[in-house]
């Protein structure tokens, strides 16, 4: 079981040795909280989420894009 529930960078390794990691850290807890606030990142950013999806599913040629 993993000890934490961040989904690491792929540059982890690079990030420790550098030390930026804390920084990393601090800006994903950020997101998160404004993520539950319900603030306009919220909407903004799962909006974002939603569209990238849709597109990954239409790539298939199966399923209209929508705008």
């Amino acid at each position: 079981m993993a000890r934490h529930d961040y989904d690491l960078p792929v540059d982890y390794e690079k990030r420790v040795e550098e030390g930026t990691m804390s920084e990393w850290y601090t800006q994903e807890r950020a997101k998160r909280q404004a993520i539950r606030q319900e603030t306009n990142f919220e909407r903004e950013f799962t909006g974002l989420r939603d569209r990238i999806e849709r597109l990954v599913a239409a790539a298939s040629e199966t399923v209209p894009i929508e705008r």
